[in-house]
């Protein structure tokens, strides 16, 4: 992170800078402008995939011509709608994007339920005309956008390529069968069915040496690929978790695939990180049933390893499983990531204050005995006010200072928790609770890159340890 701290506003023993000197010194950084000019372009429905996006023209001349409207999950947790988001981005079809709650973290719209009784994500309006069932939508947008300006994402019908599509894709939901009973069942039992069903899959992926996609396309991923990523993703969040180890190196031609992915932005867009998907896969698919051999990555995915600790550990040389698990891809995100982390507080700081400061407040208890509710969400939860909300602001004033100066912490650093220090330990509890209340909610796509969602869990925990240590 040097070249970050390199960049960044140096603490010194002075007051804690107010949000706006914090939003001008976030602006004054390289990466503070490249985002700052990322989000006027994409105003303007232009520039690269982002979560945030909510109008994409490509190459369409304004938001009147766009025939598309995505309904998508709000923290970016479905996995239809990734793999429809992605083949949004990969044809360069025009939309816009509505973002509605799944029900495992919050309440539909009614005007949503209005049109879509059931409530179902991903929806798509094509010309005004709804549909639901994701496969089909990408069929159908394929079929219906064509020429130069959006590649097919399927060979034409009656070829033999489009043959072996049918075939792919069964073999796509067997393995989502055999993750299934092996995930979501106790022992390991599943392990071997979910390993031979990996093998068919390496398999299929061999038969094309040229392009390390499921068909012979040499210009990116084909509707086959979008149907398997967003699961396989998961897959290799769960496995680890749940039944305790790693899958993506022992099948070379997989690895091959998801780094070819790794390399497109129109995927690390929507790239959650591991400890996001444990999280969300839970109230979506059941819970996860654990075995002894799993602990260690378990522990250290929720939180327990030096990923989650300044200062951090180089990606590239870190051996924290949370790391070594998912780091491909990330490797280019890293050297602005704490100014990303800061830009993505500042240009949002009321909503996180007051977001934060639940944890010093009143829970609703919304997700209590709900397994089809996350743990941690409570859409309902009301923030504390007075002398904790003020000093929740304060600490996470001092959380972006640290990541302005790359996120490792010096003496410097540690004198500007002076005053929080000299608060009581009643109060002193208060930010302990904020600071980890917003640190276990950082999501992955939703509010920014995981190099950047491990600069802010980082320096969130620094507080708390210093905060608990006094």
């Amino acid at each position: 992170m040097a070249s970050a701290a390199a960049a960044g506003y140096k603490a010194s023993a002075g007051p804690v800078p107010t949000w706006q000197q914090l939003n001008e010194r976030v602006l004054a950084t390289q990466t503070g402008a490249k985002l700052r000019a990322e989000d006027a372009e994409r105003a303007r429905g232009l520039g690269p995939a982002h979560r945030a996006s909510t109008l994409r023209l490509f190459d369409a001349p304004s938001s009147e011509k766009v025939r598309v409207k995505l309904y998508r999950d709000s923290a970016a947790w479905c996995p239809y709608c990734q793999k429809l988001w992605i083949m949004l981005e990969e044809k360069r079809i025009p939309y816009t994007v509505e973002l509605i709650n799944m029900r495992s973290y919050g309440d539909k719209p009614q005007h949503f339920l209005a049109k879509c009784p059931r409530g179902l994500l991903p929806a798509v309006e094509l010309d005004g005309k709804l549909s639901t069932e994701s496969l089909e939508i990408m069929a159908m947008l394929d079929a219906c956008f064509k020429g130069p300006a959006h590649r097919p994402m399927l060979p034409p019908q009656g070829s033999l390529a489009f043959a072996k599509v049918q075939q792919l894709l069964q073999l796509e939901r067997t393995l989502f069968s055999a993750w299934c009973s092996y995930v979501f069942r106790p022992g390991t039992s599943g392990r071997a069915q979910f390993e031979r069903t990996l093998g068919s899959v390496e398999a299929a992926l061999a038969e094309n040496p040229n392009v390390p996609w499921f068909l012979d396309f040499a210009d990116g991923p084909s509707l086959v690929d979008l149907q398997y990523v967003s699961h396989v993703e998961r897959m290799l969040a769960s496995v680890p978790y749940w039944k305790g180890h790693d899958f993506r190196s022992d099948f070379p031609h997989i690895d091959r695939w998801l780094c070819a992915f790794e390399q497109r932005q129109t995927y690390m867009a929507t790239k959650s990180d591991w400890y996001t998907h444990v999280k969300d896969i839970p109230p979506q698919y059941g819970p996860g049933v654990s075995v002894p051999a799993a602990a260690s990555f378990k522990a250290a995915i929720d939180g327990g390893d030096a990923s989650w600790q300044l200062p951090l550990p180089p990606l590239a040389e870190s051996s924290a499983p949370s790391d070594v698990l998912q780091r491909q891809g990330w490797e280019a995100y890293e050297g602005s990531a704490s100014h990303e982390a800061a830009y993505c507080i500042v240009s949002n700081y009321k909503a996180v204050v007051g977001f934060m400061a639940r944890g010093a407040g009143q829970p609703s208890g919304w997700a209590d005995g709900r397994p089809d509710r996350a743990e941690l969400a409570d859409p309902y939860a009301k923030p504390a006010g007075g002398d904790a909300a003020n000093d929740a602001d304060l600490a996470l004033r001092i959380v972006v200072v640290l990541l302005l100066d790359g996120a490792v912490p010096t003496e410097a650093h540690a004198a500007l928790l002076q005053s929080l220090h000299a608060v009581g330990p009643a109060r002193q509890r208060d930010v302990v609770s904020c600071a980890q209340y917003l640190c276990q909610r950082v999501g992955v796509p939703r509010d920014m890159t995981y190099p950047a969602a491990r600069c802010l869990r980082g320096s969130l925990n620094w507080v708390s340890s210093n905060l608990q240590r006094s």
